[in-house]
């Protein structure tokens, strides 16, 4: 899993995420809120196939008041407002 911390440096996970690890929910940190926030890409956390080990889910996003960009991971149960998956 890669993810992309404020200083916009690219970071790899490696192996199995322990079950402690939840991710954060969505925020922008200059602005104090999720208002302005726009979803870029948003995976769902999800099972290895071939291994069964655990990969947290990621969402990449930024704001449109300030500008700032940020990618990290997400807990399992949040998803993106209004977004929804086609069956």
């Amino acid at each position: 899993m890669t993810t992309i911390d404020h200083n916009r440096a690219v970071h790899r996970m490696r192996g199995t995420v322990p079950l402690n690890v939840k991710g954060e929910v969505p925020w922008c940190q200059s602005c104090d809120s999720a208002d302005y926030l726009i979803f870029e890409e948003y995976v769902p956390a999800r099972v290895d196939g071939g291994h069964g080990s655990r990969i947290l889910g990621s969402a990449t996003y930024s704001c449109s008041a300030c500008g700032s960009f940020s990618a990290h991971a997400v807990p399992d149960t949040w998803s993106p407002p209004r977004w929804f998956w086609y069956t």
